[in-house]
């Protein structure tokens, strides 16, 4: 859990470099107070340099220069990094990483949670590792697969790694996207770092906003869009893409991993009790993966299915007790406080409740503004950063969470719900349409009707707002680039890759690492995604149940009245 910054200039190296990396570094020093280390390339050559900064741990500073006294040296390529230790928090883990070779070097921010695995076949295959870190797999894993390598990780990450072999420079961020690279090229160089701010702080021409994105965010109410953000020229590197630069500037980019629309359904043959035991097995291991940690382990307690059933199986995991953490609202009818309750003494866990005044929000409103750097969606990004930071108070560093489970398992009524009834009128399923209508968990029969024909009827057009006043004459005229789907099927796929997955994994990125925590979530690993939009919708969505098949799987391992609770 870091943060990652660099320039690289196209065709010719330049003094100043590593004053220019230290100011993007400095930017995003909340990411990694505990240490910070640069890393500066003269690309025509390979002439490098290691160097240190202020905050660097005592034992490297030692070592190396100060990155001020490089500053009249010229570097095409110039890399910094800030440092919160999650594993190995010995001065091993310390970066940029080099290897002994000089083969490859470079900067990662994230945990590959299958490190173990990993460095267990690079040591079959000659490796020796001099470090405990999960920084030193990733890279020689580059070493010994190159690219290939991210298809075996299982991870979060965001990584720019130079080949000092083929003198390219590489970016890759893990399948989903969960750590953020931020791109921006002004035809001289490229800059890139983990949140927007470090670029801001040093590129020189006029940044403008980005007026398509501004559209679409209040039409629509969504971000992030194809990589885009509200500064012009500033995007996002894709998720599940590699990027190799050379020092000329030529780019060559491949997509190693991608969801695909079309659901490959499992055979007829499989019953639902093989989906659910396959399915438990990978929750299982993904959860077991995540307890991997050099530092505390706490999990935030919601109360609802995901929360519980990530807080159940790290319990049954991990073997002893962990601590949870719950919100408690006063007003009763979104207090889950009593489920939470229930869960954690289910499993024998420490339960902290935790009580956000209002006040705490205006307080702090205009630092989180801009911690955040763009528009975000509702004062509810606060209280969840406010149980965090109360987590982090308690010693805990790293926090498991059930973030995903209703864009993985169909958990939203408006997304999903109503769009599979309307599937199943359109290909005649009549019986079943009845079942999921009449059993629906979270409304009556009368409030569910109301709420469907109000979903079915044609909905208004949003021409009328497109040409108001309020929206101002250069953004009049423009055409939503957010387009939802007519099935269920569409709506979870489009939810996932492009509406709402991308905000809310960098949303959460800044919340957790301003603190810094680091935050993990079970049911986003890849295994289960993969297998999840395998699943016919109906698995899903099942007997007026959604998360259906979730549910099924974690049956035996929670309460009934949590698995199976009606709103």
């Amino acid at each position: 859990m870091c943060g990652i910054s660099g320039v690289f200039r196209f065709h010719t190296a330049r003094q100043g470099m590593a004053a220019t990396v230290q100011r993007m570094t400095d930017a995003i020093r909340h990411r990694g107070p505990e240490d910070e280390g640069y890393l500066l390339i003269e690309t025509r050559n390979n002439r490098h340099r290691l160097a240190a900064g202020p905050d660097t741990v005592r034992e490297i500073r030692e070592q190396l220069p100060q990155v001020t006294a490089l500053n009249q040296e010229a570097f095409d390529l110039a890399l910094g990094h800030r440092r919160f230790a999650i594993l190995d928090l010995s001065a091993g883990g310390h970066q940029p990483y080099c290897d002994a070779s000089r083969t490859v070097g470079g900067v990662f921010n994230g945990l590959i949670y299958n490190h173990e695995e990993v460095r267990s076949e690079l040591e079959a295959r000659g490796f020796v590792f001099r470090t405990a870190c999960d920084t030193e797999v990733l890279f020689q894993a580059y070493n010994c697969w190159g690219e290939d390598c991210f298809s075996k990780l299982n991870g979060t990450w965001a990584v720019a790694l130079y080949d000092f072999v083929r003198q390219e420079l590489v970016l890759s961020r893990d399948r989903l996207g969960k750590k953020p690279l931020y791109l921006y090229w002004d035809g001289a160089a490229l800059y890139f770092a983990s949140e927007i701010k470090a670029i801001l702080r040093v590129i020189t021409a006029a940044v403008r906003i980005n007026e398509q994105a501004v559209f679409d965010y209040l039409i629509s109410g969504c971000r992030d869009l194809d990589n885009s953000t509200f500064f012009e020229g500033i995007t996002s590197l894709p998720a599940g893409t590699v990027l190799r630069i050379s020092p000329g500037g030529k780019q060559v980019s491949r997509t190693y991993w991608s969801l695909q629309p079309d659901r490959h359904h499992l055979p007829a043959s499989t019953s639902p009790l093989e989906v659910a035991r396959h399915l438990r097995h990978l929750l299982e291991d993904a959860v077991r993966i995540r307890l991997r940690a050099d530092v505390p382990i706490g999990i935030e307690l919601s109360g609802g299915v995901d929360s519980s059933a990530v807080a159940g199986l790290s319990s049954s995991v991990h073997g002893r007790p962990l601590s949870c953490f719950t919100v408690g609202y006063p007003q009763s009818q979104w207090n889950e406080e009593p489920y939470a309750r229930k869960v954690a003494s289910h499993f024998g866990m420490v339960h902290h409740v935790v009580r956000s005044p209002e006040r705490w929000f205006w307080n702090e409103a205009e630092a989180f503004i801009g911690l955040h750097e763009e528009p975000f969606h509702s004062p509810n990004l606060h209280t969840q950063q406010t149980v965090w930071r109360l987590m982090h108070n308690s010693g805990i560093r790293v926090i498991l969470y059930g973030a995903g489970g209703d864009e993985v398992f169909a958990g939203y009524r408006k997304d999903y719900f109503y769009r599979h009834l309307r599937d199943l009128l359109r290909r005649g399923s009549l019986y079943t349409l009845a079942r999921n209508f009449l059993n629906f968990s979270e409304l009556s029969s009368g409030q569910l009707l109301a709420k469907a024909v109000q979903q079915f009827l044609p909905s208004k057009s949003n021409h009328g707002l497109r040409q108001t006043a309020w929206l101002g004459s250069s953004l009049q005229g423009r055409s939503v680039q957010a387009s939802h789907a007519g099935s269920a099927e569409m709506q979870l796929y489009l939810n996932m890759t492009r509406l709402k997955m991308p905000y809310w994994l960098s949303s959460n990125d800044k919340n957790s690492l301003a603190i810094p925590v680091e935050v993990r979530a079970p049911l986003l690993d890849y295994r289960v995604v993969e297998f999840a939009f395998q699943l016919p919708v109906r698995l899903l969505i099942r007997d007026g149940w959604l998360k259906w098949i979730l549910r099924r799987a974690v049956d035996d391992l929670l309460p009934p009245d949590i698995t199976w609770r009606r709103q």
